[in-house]
Order: structure tokens, then sequence, then C-alpha cells
């Protein structure tokens, strides 16, 4: 009289919503207003492309993925 355990294959890491990686919105860097901005899709981080290239060290090495600094989530450009 065994108990029957379901095995149910999940995977590793959970499904990213379907947010805007792009957008306009306001820096938390140098908060000011900017066109063009970097959004993280998991804690909504917001950078601006100035901001970006003159910190390009602390977020990228490879300039295809950028690490979020606020929750270290990895994003693609």
């Amino acid at each position: 009289m065994s108990e029957e355990k379901n095995c149910f294959l999940t995977p590793l890491t959970p499904k990213k919503n379907k947010k805007k990686k792009l957008a306009s919105g306001i820096c938390d860097f140098c908060g000011k207003e900017h066109l063009l901005c970097y959004i993280c899709t998991q804690c909504e981080f917001t950078v601006c492309q100035t901001c970006f290239i003159e910190n390009q060290k602390m977020f990228t090495r490879s300039g295809v993925t950028w690490v979020c600094p606020n929750c270290l989530n990895w994003e693609t450009l």
C-alpha cells in the first residue's frame, strides 16, 4: 500500500513576462527623463542609455546581456 507520487518536471527558471525591455522613462541613476531606457523585466529598474554607456563595466561584460544591479537579473540587450 504505497502512495503513488507524481513527478512533474518544472523549468529551472520561471517564465518571464512579456514586459517591455526598452521604453521611455526616468533613469534610476541620474533621475532624468529619457526617451530610451533599459528596463529590468523583474524589478523594473530603469537606466538610460547615457548612464548605461558611462557605467558599462558595472552592467555588462559581453555587450549582449546586462545584469540588473537591483535584483541581479540577467537581461538581453
